[in-house]
């Protein structure tokens, strides 16, 4: 199958999958902000990068190296100064904004520190939002938002609101709602970071078992060593640059 074959439904391009290449992929990437002025910053400096299908990778690096920007480059919530994205075998700088946000939606998954949960929604609406805005009947939605809730044992907190729940179940709906569209990829930045260590190792287990389950990738920003080393392997920066790239298994302390 060529990397160029495309499936087109209702005006939307589409990549036919082919398993044997990376789910993602990444050639000279560069970000700058306030590009052309005086205060000019460049972020990312020609990033090269390949993920396999099915691959758990950690970025780790100093304050300031990039790794937030690089996870907002491949989660498109930030607009590139240069290179290539691809991502499940779709050239993204081809798609329109409009495709671009119909291939987010059902490609990419995102996890952030600090959940982002609607505050005025119940747990299960929460995660059926996103099929909701996808076009999803509401019966249907609210359905397969119950089965995944309860299937990451949330099952006895479906309609609790978020100031209602722990840390560690705030989370899980977090991670439910970043995974009810299935998507290949999944976005994580600092996702234990705000959860005490023993809440932060049953969240890193449920994400492993996610990863291992459905063949889901996961690409996770952490300033945590332990954390990262529950991956296959770390991805190293520093000024703009991946420095080195660290693969396990890594060793229990």
């Amino acid at each position: 199958m060529s990397h160029g074959e495309l499936l087109i439904i209702d005006g939307i391009r589409f990549q036919v999958y082919d398993e044997t290449l990376p789910i993602l992929k990444i050639q000279g990437l560069h970000k700058r902000y306030n590009e052309g002025k005086s205060n000019e910053v460049h972020a990312l400096r020609g990033i090269d990068l390949e993920v396999k299908r099915g691959d758990m990778m950690a970025i780790m690096g100093p304050s300031g190296c990039g790794k937030t920007t690089l996870l907002n480059m491949i989660g498109h919530l930030d607009h590139n100064s240069g290179g290539e994205i691809i991502i499940n075998n779709i050239d993204t700088n081809q798609l329109s904004d409009d495709e671009m946000t119909a291939f987010r939606r059902d490609n990419i998954g995102f996890i952030f520190q600090l959940f982002n949960l609607f505050s005025f929604l119940t747990a299960v609406e929460n995660v059926e939002t996103p099929l909701l805005l996808k076009g999803l009947n509401s019966a249907v939605a609210r359905e397969q938002a119950k089965m995944l809730l309860r299937d990451l044992g949330m099952g006895d907190r479906l309609y609790h609101d978020p100031l209602e729940l722990s840390g560690g179940q705030q989370q899980r709906v977090a991670v439910a709602r970043a995974l009810i569209n299935e998507p290949a990829i999944i976005l994580g930045d600092e996702p234990t970071g705000d959860l005490d260590s023993t809440t932060s190792a049953e969240v890193m287990t449920m994400f492993r078992r996610i990863n291992q389950i459905n063949n889901q990738t996961f690409v996770l920003v952490t300033h945590n060593r332990w954390i990262a080393e529950k991956c296959d392997y770390i991805v190293h920066m520093i000024d703009g640059k991946i420095s080195s790239v660290e693969y396990g298994p890594f060793t229990e302390e």
